[in-house]
Parts: C-alpha cells; structure tokens; sequence
C-alpha cells in the first residue's frame, strides 16, 4: 500500500532533521582571530568628546536641507585643515520632500599609505540629523567626533594603507544616501578593503557596544573583519563587546534593512560594520534619546568615547600591519552560530534547502494521491479554475503594487529617495489615507474587472481537497523562488507557512474553521514577529503605513513584494476554501 503524504511528510521530517544535524556538526568551523597590533595609541577621549559638543552646539537643526548643515560642513573641513589634511567634499544630488538637493556633501581626507597606497582604510560617521532633533549629539555628532580624533592620531603617523575620513551627509534621509553617493562615486571606491562606521555611543553610562553588519538589501560583513572589530573592542574589556550572532544574524540576513551607512557600504561589496553604543536599557534610549530633542551633548559622558575611539584606532592599526589580507577578504557567505563557531554558507543554504524538504515531498504526494482518487480530467479541470482565480488575485494585488510605485511621481505622497524619513519621524505616524484608498480602490476594481472578463463558474465545494493540493504546488514555487533570492528570508518568512498551513483540512463545523483560521494565521507568525520588533523598539511608526512606504519607495525590493503578494493570494484563497467553506 502506498505510504500517505502525512505520513511521508513525518518520516521525511524525521529523516531531513538528522541529516541537518549531522551537517551541522560536520560543517561546523572554529572562527581564526587575526592578530591585533600593539601599536601605541594616541586616541584621546576627551578630544573626541569636545569634537562633539562643538559640533552638536554649534550647528543646532543640521537637517540635510539646512543652511546649519552647510556651515557643519564648512567647520569639518576646517578642523581636518587644522590637523595638516587636506580635505575634499564630494557633492552629490537627492530628492527630499519633492525638492531636488544638488549641494549636498560628503566631507573626508585621506592620508596616502607607504606600501600598499591601493588599499584603503575607512573610518567614517554621519554628520547630519534629523528633522525630530536639535544637537543629535549621540546621533551622530558622537561618532563625527570619534572620526575626528582618529584623523588627529593618526596624522603624524605613517601607515601602509592608506586611510580615509569620512563624514557624511544624508545618513537619515533616503536611506543612506550619502554613503551611497560616496561608494558609488568616489573615484577608489573598489580599492576600498574595510570601513569602520560610527554610527552612534550611548548617552549617560555606556555599558556595551554592538557590532552591526547586514547590507541594504544585500551583503554582509565579512567574517575576519567583524572578529577583528570585535576582538579589538574586548581587548580593552571597558564594556561589553555585544554581537548579533546565531538566530539574531539569521534574522539580519533575511531582513536586510540596516539601521546605518554601513549597509550602504555592504550593499556596494565594500566590507563595512558599524558600531553603535548601548546602555544597561537599549530601548529606552530608543525612546528617549534616539531621534529627540532629549539628545544633546550634556547627556554624552567622555568615558563612552574611550573604548570606541581606542578599539577602532587598535583595529587599523592592526589591518594596516596585515602582511596580505584574507584571499577572500570580500566573502560574507558564512553564519556564526556561536562566539567562537561558524558554518560556511553553502552549508547553511543546504540546512535552508533541508528545512522545506520535509514539504516538497508532502506536496509532491499530495499531487499523486488527488491524481489517484480524482479523475484525471476533473483534477486538471479544478486547478485550471483555481488557477485562474489566483491569477486573477495576484494580477489585481500586482497592479495595485504598481500603483503605489507611481504614488510619488503622481505626487500623490511626496517624492524621496528610496525612503521617505527616518525613524520618528512625523510622516511615519501618519498614514495618508487617500494614499491609501486609491490603492485599496484599485485593487479591488480590477479585481472586479478581472473577475467579469476572466471568471467562469468555479468549482465546487466537494473539489476543496483538490484545491488544496493545489495551494501547495503553487506555494512550492514561491519557496523556490525565495530560496534564489535569499535562503534566510525563505526560512524565516515561508517555513511556517509551509507547514501551518498545509495543515488545514476540510472541516465544516465552527470549531474546525476556527482552527484553520488560527493554522493560516500561523503562518504569518514570523513576519508579524519582525514587523513588530521594528514598530516598537526601532519606532518607525506605523506598522502596515511603514511597510506600505517601504514598498512604495523601494526599501523593500520588488522581487521580495511580488513574492510577498504571491503568498498573499494563496493566503485569501486559502482563507475561501477551508474558513469560509465556499
């Protein structure tokens, strides 16, 4: 007797969980510190910290737009000219609230290194603030004056890469895009091989420092350079050295939105991490200090700048005496599973590829028993209808999407550079309810287009089992479309899915529609969890108005959004079929 696709579906989870252990075991490798240079160090806290009260007191409102950021830009110049350096802007163009900026500016200096001139070393930090604040002392007029400091140690002394300093403009608006212009644009932009971001230390008493290391979209830092960032953080032992390793990089490698100009950097294959200060209450410093007019320099203790300032010093130092770097100094296809153990990324991809074995094989079954029990042309005639009924869906959701793509060339919302504002800011917490409406409205018209042009009397209700089988086809198209594009995201967003809702069973009493109610609601489970976490410890807002604007302005990417609407389908069909009994 042939063997049930639920019964496949446990023996091959069994089976597919073993041989993921074993792999896991096997792949396992022991992370290989570099060593750290015993340079002395010239970096002084104090400095730094007056770097930054200048900046956050003397140029008050330096918004992207402002004339305050203009003069913050002329004094940083000013400063670096004092040191001995030289100092260059590059200009650079953006789009904020439906105005055109062509004065923009990145500021730096480089100082040429000896040996190895071709490779460059990065320290850099964001100069502006946003429109929610008045100093952005922590953020970031802390990590301007670490990057000051760094310039002032290290420009008496030789180096055999060369260096660079860099502050930027537009960090909180656009999504970076200051950072984006410079990796983009400045012109030994490839010969960059490490960039140390600043992005923010804690107010009041600094008890850890987090490395961060996801790319915008796509990239990730590499692995010696974040265990060399890392080891030289714990080398002074000050405050903790924090690091989102194990499920918390899982989850940064599927997600893929970066809080800092490093995920612009990483985006463009340039290796980058950023660090950002912690005290013992991380979210409450998110919500009161983080993008707020509580954010001033009084609230900054110089001791926070001593250990940053010191490791980011240790840490050139130590790769600017690097004999030769890693082969694959640009490689960030691996996962750290613990402080000291990783496992290379085709291993991880293949524990990913594991994960939804057990329901490929179920839905394969399933396939061949509704060809088994149905004739043939009866199956293939309820597919073709349910077919065209997703389609139908889908092509309605796809429009829609395409709509919200043109909101802001209709400036219907107004027009920015890939995103519209940063966190707090007024325009996340309120939605744009005509916005809204008219994607909503032509959603739901072209469904009722579609529906007249298109539909034929569907199938009936005896035919569910056949649907279903169905639905899991077509979800195991999505699932492979998503492991193409990134294994992390697949796992994270579509493996619930995979199993809660292929649960559902044809059950006609209240109490069985509650529970398949409650399995499809599963299945969202992971992405409600995210979105979540961002609406309240990140405070962008607006949770569906934010995703909306993410989507709209291209945070998100489209292949991510036709994907994420392609579940959505299976979803609402899901929903007719085993809820509401139709």
């Amino acid at each position: 007797m042939a063997i049930t696709p639920w019964k496949l579906l446990i023996r091959s989870t069994l089976i597919c969980g073993l041989t993921g252990t074993v792999l896991f075991g096997l792949a396992l490798k022991r992370i290989e510190p570099l060593p750290l240079s015993a340079a002395p160090l010239k970096f002084e806290a104090k400095s730094a910290h007056q770097y930054m009260s200048k900046l956050a007191k003397g140029f008050e409102n330096r918004v992207t737009w402002s004339e305050s950021r203009r003069k913050a830009a002329q004094w940083l110049k000013d400063e670096f000219k004092k040191l001995g350096y030289s100092p260059r802007g590059l200009q650079f163009s953006e789009v904020i609230d439906g105005k055109k900026y062509t004065d923009l500016e990145n500021v730096f200096v480089e100082k040429r290194g000896m040996s190895h001139p071709d490779e460059i070393i990065v320290a850099m930090a964001h100069y502006d603030i946003t429109d929610t604040t008045v100093e952005g002392a922590m953020d970031d007029a802390s990590g301007v004056g670490v990057v000051l400091e760094l310039a002032r140690a290290f420009s008496k002394t030789q180096s055999d890469r060369t260096l660079v300093f860099l502050l930027t403009d537009s960090e909180e608006f656009g999504s970076f895009w200051g950072a984006r212009a410079f990796a983009k644009n400045y012109e030994k932009a490839d010969k960059i091989v490490a960039a140390v971001n600043v992005d923010f230390l804690a107010p009041e008493k600094q008890k850890q420092i987090l490395t961060l290391c996801d790319g915008l979209k796509t990239g990730f830092t590499p692995l010696w350079l974040r265990e060399m960032a890392l080891d030289s953080l714990r080398s002074f032992g000050q405050v903790d050295a924090a690091d989102m390793s194990h499920i918390l990089e899982f989850v940064q490698r599927a997600v893929q939105i970066p809080a800092a100009d490093h995920g612009a950097f990483l985006a463009a294959g340039i290796p980058a991490f950023n660090w950002v200060g912690q005290t013992e209450n991380f979210t409450h410093d998110m919500a009161h200090y983080h993008h707020t007019s509580h954010d001033v320099a009084e609230a900054m203790q110089p001791e926070s700048f001593d250990q940053a300032g010191k490791a980011a010093e240790r840490l050139i130092h130590s790769i600017n005496a690097l004999p030769k770097l890693p082969h694959d100094f640009k490689s960030s296809s691996y996962w750290k599973v613990s402080p000291h153990l990783y496992i290379e990324g085709w291993a991880a991809t293949l524990l990913h590829i594991l994960a939804f074995i057990p329901f490929l094989l179920y839905s394969i079954a399933k396939l061949r028993t509704t060809f088994r029990e149905y004739p043939r042309d009866q199956v293939l005639a309820v597919f073709g209808n349910e077919a065209k009924s997703i389609g139908i869906l889908l092509g309605s959701l796809l429009l829609g999407y395409v709509v919200m793509l043109l909101l802001p060339a209709l400036n219907i919302i107004t027009q920015y550079e890939t995103f519209p504002a940063t966190q707090k800011s007024l325009l996340l917490y309120t939605p744009n309810v005509i916005a809204l409406l008219i994607v909503a409205g032509s959603v739901i018209g072209v469904y009722w287009l579609f529906r007249l042009i298109f539909s034929e009397p569907e199938d009936t209700i005896a035919h569910v089992k056949i649907r279903h089988a169905f639905h899991s086809g077509f979800l195991t198209v999505i699932i492979f479309l998503a492991l193409l594009k990134n294994s992390y995201l697949a796992v994270l967003l579509l493996l619930p899915p995979a199993y809660f809702w292929t649960s559902v069973r044809d059950r006609r009493r209240v109490h069985g529609r509650i529970l398949n109610f409650l399995l499809l609601g599963g299945g969202a489970i992971t992405l409600v969890t995210a979105v979540a976490v961002l609406t309240t410890i990140f405070h962008v807002g607006v949770a569906y108005w934010w995703l909306f604007l993410s989507a709209s302005y291209g945070l998100i990417s489209a292949y991510a959004v036709v994907l994420f609407l392609m579940a959505v389908a299976i979803l609402l069909r899901l929903f007719r079929s085993f809820v509401l009994c139709l």
